[in-house]
């Protein structure tokens, strides 16, 4: 098979790293606004597989010059772009996919469109193609783990979708961490974006709206990350999954408190406004993420023994909770993923990169769209097979194994 990915930096780069180790994958296209950009991720990765180039992602007609003869285009830009390149991968006749998406598909599920009603839904699935969206760490993984464990119940009634983090740094006092560098580890700008957004949750079956960093609770995570506060987040899982899991009444997604950017927000540094300060007009955002060290420089050219140090102080824990009905008991099912973030060197090993959390799952994703036959138009990870989506995942080397809990 033969894949573009539009973006280079962050998890594109590291999908391209993926994919390019991967038998089945005859060709990768790697395209960028500054094709400088792609052929410095290329030339890390080192395999003749991989392709540079070009393109303006906003651009419909220049994503399918360069998206002719590939199987899967591969979003990696802007979730704002998503139409652009979508509309490319259609002239291109090729399956799209990505990791996040937002407007406008998260308004039409508020106004209670269907997905087969979704923009440019209608058009992939006349010309026989698949748009999966949400194929990452989460959404993606969330989604994988929700379907896998609702799939073991006759009727599912609540989904808890978590996340928690954990930075052990002994000798550090308790508020060391107001010096610490932040850095999502994808788009920056992004990241403050959700973080600032008021987002939603489903409640006896309709949206309940909440302000950003609203919903605060306290929540237990394994060990080391251990108990945490975590809020209501901008999330796509919100809107997708009470159109794939039917009969869900109550899900939301809460993320542990991210005090820098809390602290951006609470001071207005989020904002996306343009203010006038001295003779430029500038967005406080844009200041913002103009400091953050883009993403990409965590991709390749750490060495071992930083990321064995790394992987020794850096915890992520991904806790999916799936309530429902098994033989007429009511039942709850978890699952976690304790090491999906982990720096270790064992992934640079097998990957050539530790920034896998996001691209491997993505990675799985292109493959099963471009190997494989799915549902035409548009679908969502949690409509995929899970056990196929994790076995495929697992025969890739991967080498932490997720929990699961039942009762």
């Amino acid at each position: 098979m033969k894949t573009l990915i539009v973006g280079a930096g962050g998890q594109g780069g590291a999908c391209a790293s993926i994919l390019a180790r991967q038998r089945s994958v005859e060709e990768i296209r790697l395209v960028d606004l500054k094709e400088e950009t792609a052929m410095a991720v290329a030339k890390e990765i080192g395999s003749p597989r991989v392709k540079t180039g070009a393109v303006d992602a906003t651009n419909p007609d220049d994503v399918e010059k360069v998206a002719r003869g590939v199987d899967v285009v591969v979003d990696m830009v802007m979730p704002w772009m998503a139409t652009y390149v979508m509309k490319g991968a259609l002239k291109a006749r090729a399956h799209y996919i990505n990791t996040a998406f937002d407007d406008p598909f998260w308004d039409e599920f508020l106004n209670g469109k269907s997905i087969k009603d979704l923009t440019l839904c209608k058009e992939f699935n006349e010309a026989g193609l698949t748009a999966l969206f949400g194929c990452g760490f989460a959404p993606g993984m969330t989604n994988v783990m929700a379907r896998k464990l609702a799939n073991k119940m006759e009727r599912v009634e609540s989904i808890k979708l978590r996340i928690g983090k954990a930075n052990i740094f002994p000798g550090e006092s308790p508020y060391d961490w107001v010096l610490r560098p932040w850095n999502p580890g994808w788009s920056p700008k992004q990241a403050l974006i959700d973080c600032a957004s008021s987002t939603y949750a489903l409640e006896d079956g309709k949206y309940v709206k909440y302000p950003p960093f609203g919903g605060i609770e306290m929540c237990d995570f394994p060990e080391p990350v251990g108990t945490l506060p975590v809020t209501h987040h901008s999330h796509e899982e919100i809107y997708s999954m009470p159109s794939t899991f039917e009969g869900l009444k109550n899900l939301d997604f809460k993320y542990y408190m991210m005090y820098q950017p809390a602290i951006f927000y609470a001071s207005g540094l989020c904002s996306q406004e343009k203010i006038k300060v001295g003779d430029a007009e500038v967005a406080p955002i844009d200041v913002i993420t103009a400091m953050i060290p883009p993403p990409q420089s965590n991709i390749f050219g750490v060495s071992d023994d930083d990321l064995a140090e790394a992987d020794k102080k850096a915890f992520i824990e991904l806790v999916v909770e799936v309530t429902g009905y098994k033989n007429g008991e009511k039942v709850i099912y978890k699952a976690n993923l304790p090491k999906m973030n982990a720096p270790g060197p064992e992934l640079k090993k097998i990957y050539g990169t530790a920034l896998v959390y996001v691209a491997l799952p993505l990675a799985i994703g292109t493959l099963m769209l471009g190997e494989g036959e799915q549902k035409k138009g548009i679908i969502f990870a949690d409509e995929l097979d899970p056990d196929e989506f994790l076995d495929k995942m697992m025969a890739t080397g991967y080498p932490y194994k997720w929990e699961e809990e039942y009762k």
